[in-house]
């Protein structure tokens, strides 16, 4: 990649991350117009189209993906969400307009929390996920890392949080999560309660202004036990 395309794909991804979708538009045309098999661009691409409620161009960018790449898991997993859409009334990440549901979003309390999460991942990263996209916890030597659906890492949540939500889940308690907002270098998300287990039957998950114990800082995410290894996946709605 010359310096030029890598320019124009570090413009497209930051356009992408402010959510500025109609520049993020025109520059990877400029890429896709030099390289049409650029499937990296093309996802982009395609996720513009979604942002601006254009789905049926989403859908055709992102079938072109799958011309390029068979198994793209972006592609295949967007694709999925577009045609399962009905307008129903029921909750779906993505509504009739191709805009996230806002019903997501809803916050109930003592039951969910926004959360901004620590050491994030690249901007590269960052970019192919979306506000409304589902994640996962992964704990990991008394940390809780974020993971998008295919187990990319995202980021850390914060000590007293990784403390809290770890004494919880131990004692039976379920979470769900999904991502909030993103920037450049930032991610946050909203942690939910699904489930509450009949130990915490009169303890609510999240008090608003209660600073929560915190946890010594462990600044090597790589080292890791077996035996205290966990995944909480999303619960099925």
């Amino acid at each position: 990649m010359d310096s030029s395309s890598s320019s124009l794909n570090k413009l497209a991804i930051d356009a992408a991350l402010d959510s500025r979708w109609t520049e993020a538009l025109k520059l990877n045309k400029q890429i896709i117009k030099v390289d049409p098999e650029n499937t990296d661009a093309l996802n982009r691409q395609a996720r513009c189209y979604m942002e601006l409620g254009r789905n049926n161009l989403a859908k055709k960018y992102y079938s072109l993906v799958l011309k390029f790449d068979p198994y793209n898991p972006i592609a295949q997993k967007n694709l999925k969400i577009i045609k399962a859409f009905k307008p129903d009334g029921n909750h779906h990440a993505i509504d009739g307009q191709g805009k996230v549901a806002p019903a997501l979003f809803l916050q109930e309390p003592g039951k969910t929390k926004v959360v901004t999460l620590l050491k994030v991942a690249e901007p590269k990263i960052l970019s192919k996920t979306f506000c409304g996209m589902q994640v996962d916890m992964v704990l990991k030597n008394k940390k809780i890392i974020v993971v998008d659906p295919y187990g990319y890492y995202l980021g850390v949540l914060p000590d007293d949080i990784c403390r809290h939500l770890i004494r919880l889940i131990k004692g039976g308690n379920k979470y769900s999560l999904i991502i909030k907002s993103i920037k450049v270098n930032g991610l946050s998300v909203l942690i939910r309660e699904t489930y509450r287990s009949k130990r915490f039957k009169n303890q609510s998950s999240f008090l608003d202004g209660v600073q929560y114990q915190s946890v010594d800082v462990i600044t090597s995410l790589e080292a890791e036990s077996p035996d205290e290894e966990i995944i909480v996946e999303d619960e099925e709605t």
